[in-house]
């Protein structure tokens, strides 16, 4: 005879930690994304938005005191400034919520995140690597994820979290 007790709470336990393993996953995009983009002043990298179930667009008017020339993609503080922005956007993350992942980055000719993940932005030379980064991101996670998610990866997925 099979013991049908405590099942509705394994299978709440199973629910969230899959919850929390796909979570994981985009904060995974999110990060690489953002560490991925192309900089100039800071502003388009600042600008990109974490937010469940409807897009978020906004155009950070992020500033540091850091002479221009220094601004590369890769260049921490507008990278911290991003992931400070967004730190806890990822919970409550359940099972069937939507993540969008955007950036609404404007300067004096309007937006230009678009031109720059349609790959049409002229970027300095050394920002040329920095076209597409959200797709390049996601391109990069549906590989690495495509194969199973061993233990020791879900653990690290699980603990994984928007923070500078």
């Amino acid at each position: 005879m099979a013991n049908w007790e405590g099942l509705d709470a394994a299978f709440a336990e199973l629910e969230a930690e899959c919850a929390n393993v796909v979570r994981g996953m985009t904060v995974e995009i999110f990060k690489t994304a953002v560490t991925w983009s192309p900089q100039s002043k800071g502003v388009f990298v600042s600008s990109w938005q974490y937010s469940l179930n409807r897009p978020v667009y906004w155009s950070n008017p992020f500033y540091a005191d850091i002479p221009r020339e220094t601004f590369v993609k890769g260049n921490q503080p507008a990278i911290n400034e991003a992931f400070q922005i967004n730190s806890d956007k990822d919970t409550p993350f359940k099972l069937g919520d939507t993540v969008y992942i955007s950036n609404g980055a404007e300067g004096l000719d309007g937006e230009y995140g678009i031109l720059i993940e349609d790959g049409t932005m002229k970027l300095r030379y050394e920002n040329r690597g920095g076209l597409r980064p959200l797709s390049r991101a996601v391109d990069r996670a549906s590989s690495w994820f495509a194969n199973d998610v061993n233990p020791t990866h879900a653990a690290k997925l699980k603990a994984l979290r928007i923070y500078a």
